[in-house]
């Protein structure tokens, strides 16, 4: 691949990434500010039941309808019929959802916004097999540029509603739903006219899809409640203020994982070619894919480090005092997860690639319900700490089981990288702590003294940053 196209695959995954991340973030931010805590938590807690209810509905589609399309071109009805099916079941779930809320609404004022925070998320979902189809052709950027649109418009509506004094959970809810219908329009407006999708939902073969998606839909849903499980429990077991500080610090991680998310989309599809036919790369895509993973771990260290050098000062800074202190233990402990997610995402592509569908569910069931019992078992005691140690805790055991997997049944892929990194980022933040200076001038040193540790340990050369870009060529 010329350089110059690799670039361009960068920017247009990079491009939907900021979108949906950073500008998402940006609103998040908006809103956690502007809205007192109660009211922040309740609807964190709202976003999160609708993004789990969302997840029910896919059947686990989603990954097998990308990997089909990414594979064979012969494979594009997938995507139809996957939106035909998230249209009808997001139908019928916000139709059972106004039901609940003309029975329950004045009682619980959760019963009564949830719907309305559903429609947003659903519309959303109802997108997902169109930006899918077009993620798996590798054309990145017209959801790059819908979802900037949206996003963007999502956080000056929320600017200017503050400034007119008419912020409240209701315009809001305006500006979600408007939000996410004009990303579905232009979505489904671009893809009837510029490609090859079209309305054709073969029934056999859409039963087949369902089949296919069944062993992986299990473990769909419980790796979504890896992510949002914590929330819920939360907001249950303990107080909306609390879920706010947690919310908080997990929406950060979330934004420091956007590396995965730009580069997840440009290396699923290639590894559901490389390995279309042999479900075990060869010898030099081996050596390639080890390289490319010690520059992800040396870059993917640098996250954690940088950001909890900042945290406090500069989150306290931003919120006026309402965040940074208050959740500064949470987003430390959730932080050091980013490095073994950019190691997860690596070992699932590779095992999802190989269809190995079956262990990864496996996994992810247990994975999840080790998460659900130390949530149940750490909450009470420490609130959103106790959250944040049971991901990091599950996030590992996800990772190692991950591991031996494709370590036994698809290739070796070298640890000396992660361990090694992991040392050096751990011997610079307790350095920078300390030094206990400003972090005008610790964040600068930490920086120096990592990179300078990375290259003297030889784990980051030249070499490996040519061969990490011939794997993504």
């Amino acid at each position: 691949m010329p350089k110059n196209k690799l670039s361009t695959r960068f920017f247009s995954s990079g491009l939907q990434s900021v979108a949906v991340q950073v500008l998402g973030s940006v609103f998040f931010y908006l809103v956690s500010v502007y809205f007192t805590k109660e009211t922040f938590g309740m609807i964190s807690w709202m976003n999160a039941v609708s993004l789990f209810i969302t997840t029910i509905l896919g059947l686990g589609l989603e990954q097998v309808v990308i990997r089909r399309i990414a594979a064979s071109s012969r494979s594009d009805w997938a995507a139809a019929a996957f939106f035909l099916h998230s249209l009808t079941g997001f139908a019928i779930t916000l139709a059972a959802l106004l039901l609940l809320n003309s029975i329950l609404g004045d009682k619980n004022p959760v019963y009564k916004y949830l719907p309305w925070f559903f429609a947003a998320q659903g519309l959303i979902f109802t997108g997902t097999p169109l930006k899918q189809f077009l993620n798996a052709k590798e054309q990145f950027t017209p959801y790059g540029i819908i979802a900037f649109i949206s996003n963007s418009s999502k956080v000056a509506a929320t600017v200017i509603l503050q400034q007119t004094h008419q912020l409240t959970i209701n315009t809001v809810i305006v500006v979600l739903v408007s939000a996410a219908g004009f990303e579905l329009v232009a979505l489904l407006t671009y893809v009837l006219i510029n490609t090859s999708f079209r309305f054709k939902l073969r029934l056999k073969a859409y039963v087949k899809l369902v089949k296919e998606s069944s062993a992986q839909y299990i473990s769909v849903i419980f790796d979504m409640s890896l992510s949002r499980m914590d929330w819920i429990l939360l907001g249950i077991m303990t107080t909306n203020v609390m879920l706010a500080d947690y919310s908080f610090a997990y929406r950060a991680f979330e934004l420091a994982r956007l590396p995965i998310l730009i580069i997840a989309p440009i290396i699923m599809p290639r590894l559901s070619r490389l390995m279309a036919a042999n479900h075990k790369p060869d010898i030099a895509n081996r050596q390639l894919i080890n390289a490319f993973n010690s520059v992800e771990m040396f870059f993917a260290m640098l996250i954690p480090l940088s950001l909890n050098i900042l945290w406090v000062p500069v989150v306290s800074f931003i919120t006026k005092g309402k965040y940074g202190d208050t959740n500064s233990m949470q987003f430390l402990i959730l932080s050091w997860g980013i490095p073994l997610q950019v190691f997860i995402n690596l070992l699932w592509s590779l095992s999802f690639g190989a269809k190995k569908y079956k262990q990864v569910t496996l996994i992810t069931i247990y994975c999840a319900v080790t998460n659900m019992v130390l949530n149940l078992v750490f909450i009470p005691k420490f609130g959103g700490l106790g959250s944040a140690i049971a991901f990091l805790g599950t996030t590992l055991l996800q990772c190692g089981l991950l591991y031996k997997l494709v370590y036994r049944q698809i290739m070796a892929i070298s640890l000396k990288p992660f361990f090694l990194f992991a040392t050096i980022a751990a011997v610079v933040y307790l350095l920078v702590l300390w030094l206990n200076t400003s972090f005008f001038i610790s964040l600068p040193i930490a920086l120096v003294v990592y990179i300078l540790g990375g290259i003297l340990s030889r784990q980051i050369t030249r070499q490996h940053l040519y061969n990490f870009k011939n794997f993504l060529s």
